[in-house]
């Protein structure tokens, strides 16, 4: 498969999520850029969530709490690692499209 803005080849094998393509399809390489730079902060913020949702999880367990709070606690962990792994392969595809990883400035996202 070859992406029309930048003819970068990306594998079949790989997973590639066909509605990111579609949405940056045709972004000029400065928009795509700003896009996928918004993406690897957003991913940082999901990391950190997912990491921190982790300690609560350690926390709640080493406590020996309730069976229903350690429960809520693996559930938050679980939708956190979801959230977080299904943003990384949208970021993966961002990155695929714009062929190289871009310089991020220590700021927040623009949405």
């Amino acid at each position: 498969m070859t992406d029309k803005n930048t003819n970068a080849r990306i594998s079949e094998s790989k997973i590639v999520l066909r509605p990111v393509l579609g949405l940056v399809e045709g972004l000029d390489p400065s928009q795509l850029r700003d896009v996928t730079i918004d993406a690897i902060l957003k991913h940082r913020i999901l990391r950190d969530e997912a990491s921190q949702a982790h300690r609560v999880l350690e926390n709640v367990q080493s406590a020996q709490s309730r069976p229903e709070e350690i429960r809520f606690a693996e559930r938050g962990y679980i939708a956190a690692m979801i959230a977080m792994h299904a943003h990384q392969t949208a970021l993966s595809t961002l990155l695929d499209v714009l062929g190289y990883v871009p310089e991020v400035p220590p700021q927040q996202p623009s949405n």
